[in-house]
C-alpha cells in the first residue's frame, strides 16, 4: 500500500505530486494526460498568439518531473474509490486497482457548452469559457457573454470596463435578478438580450459575429469578436459521490487545510468549492493538500 494517491494531472494535481514526492511520500499520480488546462493559447484578430495562464510554466515544470519519474504516473481514468482497510482502494476503468493510505483529488472540472455550431471551432480564437483570463484582451473590441448566473453577470460587468460593447444573452427574461439588473442596466455599453438562445457562433480565420433566435422565432445576428460562455464549471466528481460530501453543484466540500468530510482524503483546484478558477490558486491548493497529506500520515503511522 502506497503512501498517497493523487487522482487528477491539472495544476492542482501536479503541484500535490511535486510536494509529495519532496517529502518522500510513495506516491502514485492516477491521470490519462498531466498539464490540465495550461497549454490553451488565444489569439485574436490583429493580436499574435498569447497564452493567457498564469502559471502554465510552474505546471509544466512539475509534469516534467512526472514525466522523468514514469514509476509515479498512472496514465488511466479512475472509476471509484472506496474504502478499505488501512486506507483506500482505487479502481480503475478496467478494474485494476491501487491502494493507498491516503488520496488527494484533483479532478478538475469542465465548462457547460452551449453545443452549437462554431462555439469548439472558434474556440482560442474568439470563444472563451473564462472571462478572468480572456477579458483583458478585448480591449475596445465588441464581445457577447452567454449566460444566465451570477458569473455570466460578473463577466459582463467586468468585460464593460474595457470592450466596446457588451452584449449579455441569456434564455428566459427572469434570468436576471438584483444587484445585477441595476448594476447592467447602469452601464451604458452593455445590451441585454433576454429570452434569445445563440443558434451559432460565425467567423472566418476569428468569431466574427453571434446568431441569435428568439423566443417569437426571430433572429439577429451581432456582430462581435468574442463570445464568453459563462454558464458555469461542471466539477469531475461523480465518481466519488458516495465518499465525501459535496455541494449542490456536485464540487468537493473542503475546509481551510483541503481537508474533505472523509478523514484521509483531501481535495484541491477546480473540483473543490473554493473560490476562483485559477491556475495559481489551483498550484497553491494543490501544495496545501499534499501538506496535509503528508500531516495526516504522520499523525496515523
Amino acid at each position: 500500500m502506497r503512501d498517497l494517491i493523487i487522482i487528477g494531472g491539472g495544476p492542482a494535481g501536479l503541484a500535490a505530486a511535486a510536494y509529495a514526492l519532496h517529502l518522500r511520500l510513495d506516491t502514485l499520480v492516477v491521470a490519462p494526460e498531466l498539464g490540465g488546462k495550461v497549454a490553451s493559447a488565444f489569439a485574436l484578430r490583429g493580436l499574435p498568439d498569447v497564452e493567457t495562464v498564469h502559471g502554465g510554466d510552474l505546471v509544466r515544470s512539475f509534469a516534467a518531473r512526472i514525466d522523468e519519474s514514469p514509476e509515479v504516473h498512472e496514465p488511466r481514468l479512475v472509476r471509484a474509490v472506496e474504502p478499505v482497510e488501512g486506507g483506500f482502494s482505487v479502481r480503475l476503468v478496467d478494474d485494476d486497482r491501487h491502494t493507498a493510505r491516503a488520496i488527494i483529488l484533483a479532478t478538475g472540472a469542465r465548462p457547460r457548452r452551449l453545443y452549437v455550431p462554431g462555439e469548439e471551432a472558434f474556440w482560442g480564437r474568439g470563444v472563451s469559457f473564462s472571462a478572468i483570463s480572456h477579458a483583458p484582451l478585448f480591449a475596445g473590441r465588441r464581445v457577447a457573454v452567454v449566460g444566465s448566473g451570477e458569473s455570466a453577470q460578473v463577466a459582463a460587468l467586468e468585460l464593460a470596463r474595457m470592450a466596446e460593447w457588451v452584449y449579455l444573452i441569456t434564455r428566459r427574461a427572469e434570468e436576471v435578478r438584483e444587484p445585477y439588473g441595476a448594476l447592467l442596466a447602469a452601464r451604458p455599453n452593455i445590451t441585454l438580450f433576454r429570452g434569445w438562445e445563440v443558434g451559432q457562433i460565425e467567423g472566418d480565420e476569428f468569431v466574427t459575429g453571434i446568431a441569435l433566435l428568439g423566443r417569437d422565432g426571430a433572429t439577429r445576428t451581432l456582430a462581435v469578436e468574442g463570445v464568453f460562455v459563462e454558464l458555469g464549471l461542471i466539477p469531475e466528481s461523480d465518481f466519488v459521490a458516495n465518499l465525501v460530501a459535496r455541494d449542490e453543484q456536485g464540487r468537493i466540500k473542503v475546509d481551510h487545510r483541503a481537508r474533505t468530510s472523509r478523514p484521509g482524503v483531501f481535495a484541491a483546484g477546480d473540483v473543490t468549492d473554493v473560490y476562483a478558477e485559477q491556475v495559481p490558486i489551483a498550484i497553491g491548493e494543490g501544495a496545501k493538500a499534499a501538506l496535509s497529506a503528508w500531516e495526516y500520515l504522520v499523525t496515523q503511522s
